[in-house]
């Protein structure tokens, strides 16, 4: 298998997806029914706890903020993320998990790197 070559676009999508922890730190558009309800901002990746990434959550509207420490309603109500980097990115199957007010860890959201290739500030 031959390595990618600095200069080639498929090796900086490669550095920037993992630079950005798979677009994780640019976050979240917190999505319900087509409208915007509220944000995730990256906090870290919880180190102790593998495959969680922590961020802070601010809601658009104090009625969405409810559902913050329930991860059921999070699926309930069939909210999604879109990722504020690439608006084209969207994950509708992930899993929260409350931390501290104000702040959820999140499982399975990331950007596929093929996403990171079609980039044209790559």
């Amino acid at each position: 298998m031959m390595s990618l070559l600095p200069w080639t676009r498929a090796y900086r999508a490669k550095k920037l997806a993992r630079e950005t922890d798979f677009g994780r730190r640019y976050g979240w558009f917190i999505e319900r029914q087509g409208e915007r309800v509220g944000e995730l901002d990256y906090v870290r990746w919880d180190s102790l706890a593998q495959f969680w990434h922590e961020y802070s959550v601010v809601w658009h509207n104090e009625a969405e903020g409810s559902i913050e420490a329930d991860p059921e309603a999070w699926i309930e109500r069939k909210i999604v993320l879109r990722s504020k980097r690439y608006p084209d990115v969207l994950i509708s199957e992930f899993l929260t998990a409350p931390r501290a007010k104000g702040v959820i860890a999140v499982r399975f959201a990331s950007v596929p790197v093929e996403r990171f290739e079609r980039d044209d500030t790559v």
